[in-house]
């Protein structure tokens, strides 16, 4: 009877695998052990791809983009409000994009880890907020790193908040993919409820929920930022 690999290494693997299929995966490699090198080599080469059939599964392209855009937005009107001179610098409009790219990217693979099934409002946040840790560790990296290409503290300070809140409310709108029919020619949550049947008209009200969500979010948050001045 062959040996199996250690319980340590399974571990840090597992660590690594999405809960949703780690049994499988781990599995899989058990029963393809051979060696601890040819096992680590496996591993190496299965749990990348396990990642990215993960997100691809879970991630909604329609979604990302508005998170994306309000992120950006966020950021960019931060910048409006606080120094307008950044958006005319030769890097400025990039500088903004670093912490809106690295939130978005820790909403990605949050949601690829998440267990799958319906989560709460609670647990929907968990993305928002972890990308929002994401954003300044990414301004705290290139400010250690002297590149010049971090923002100044009150522009990420209220980007994050405005990004927190504006994609906190797609969340909730627009659940992430694991609460909705998987598959590649599966359309999005969000345009089946557009689509309705004949025009029906209750089609169209998550999105005109979601429009003035969005837009009282923006709202509140100008209103915020005079009171605070």
């Amino acid at each position: 009877m062959r040996s199996g690999p250690s319980k340590a290494v399974e571990a840090i693997v597992a660590v690594f695998l999405p809960p949703a299929c780690r049994e499988e995966v781990l599995g899989d490699l058990y029963e393809q052990y051979r060696s601890p090198l040819q096992y680590g080599w496996n591993a190496l080469c299965t749990v990348p791809l396990v990642i990215v059939s993960r997100i691809r599964r879970t991630a909604d392209p329609q979604v990302l983009l508005m998170q994306g855009f309000v992120l950006y937005l966020s950021f960019l009107g931060a910048a409006w409000f606080k120094d307008p001179a950044l958006l005319g610098e030769q890097w400025g409009l990039m500088r903004l994009a670093i912490p809106a790219g690295m939130g978005l990217l820790a909403m990605i693979l949050e949601d690829a880890y998440a267990k799958p099934g319906r989560r709460s409002a609670l647990g929907l946040m968990r993305g928002p907020v972890l990308g929002l840790g994401f954003a300044v560790a990414s301004q705290g990296v290139l400010r250690a790193g002297n590149t010049a290409l971090d923002l100044p503290r009150l522009i990420w300070f209220y980007g994050c908040a405005m990004g927190l809140l504006l994609t906190s409310a797609i969340r909730m709108l627009f659940p992430p993919g694991m609460d909705q029919l998987q598959g590649a020619n599966a359309p999005a949550l969000w345009l089946k409820q557009a689509g309705g049947s004949g025009g029906n008209s209750r089609g169209l009200t998550p999105v005109a929920k979601g429009i003035a969500a969005v837009g009282a979010a923006v709202l509140l948050v100008l209103v915020a930022y005079q009171l605070w001045k």
